[in-house]
């Protein structure tokens, strides 16, 4: 029985040194390396980025600038290697909860090329107005001209919603739903790779 005990209790302790190790290379490896697979990971699915917006261009969609900015966003757009374009309402749930995080992310990156804006879509002038001010919105913020049209041409249905254009202002990637600062990094990376 004892033999039995000390097999058992060497093959645990094994185990727990098997999966001691497993986590340390994977906690190891380098922020390249992850950039990297990021990067491959977003290059290999390029022909699966199935958003109807991809390839559509932001250019001269029509939008007035709301706060932060007296800049028509074709401009910015031109003016930066990448835009981020949040398409954001008051009354999302995941947009209250990306908002500060958009704030942060678009104070981090001012003047390296890239700029956060957001374009408040399907909500009031009193609601949007509100929800800027809650959440101490940095970035520039634009509403369009004609919204039905605008988020019919570019299918955008849920919220949030970001693209991410490049500077001529294609579509690059689109993503639904709410969005990490680690997202973001991986898909700003992308356009700037394939420009």
């Amino acid at each position: 029985m004892t033999g039995k005990k000390l097999i058992g209790t060497v093959i645990f302790i094994a185990f727990f040194l098997l999966v001691g190790v497993s986590i340390g290379a994977v906690i190891n490896v380098s922020d390249d390396q992850m950039r990297e697979q990021s990067l491959e990971t977003l290059q290999s699915s390029e022909g699966r980025d199935n958003h109807h917006a991809v390839g559509l261009n932001l250019l001269d969609t029509g939008s007035n600038a709301v706060i932060n900015s007296e800049q028509p966003l074709n401009d910015i757009i031109k003016d930066n290697e990448v835009t981020v374009v949040n398409f954001f309402a008051s009354w999302c749930e995941p947009c209250k909860r990306e908002t500060p995080e958009l704030n942060e992310y678009a104070q981090d990156t001012a003047g390296e090329g890239v700029q956060v804006v957001g374009v408040n879509i399907d909500d009031s002038v009193q609601n949007r107005d509100e929800f800027l001010e809650t959440y101490d919105v940095q970035y520039p913020v634009y509403e369009l001209t004609d919204e039905a049209e605008m988020t019919e041409t570019f299918k955008i249905s849920l919220m949030p919603t970001t693209f991410f254009v490049d500077s001529s202002g294609e579509v690059v990637r689109a993503y639904i739903g709410e969005i990490s600062p680690e997202l973001i990094t991986n898909y700003i990376n992308y356009v700037k790779e394939r420009q």
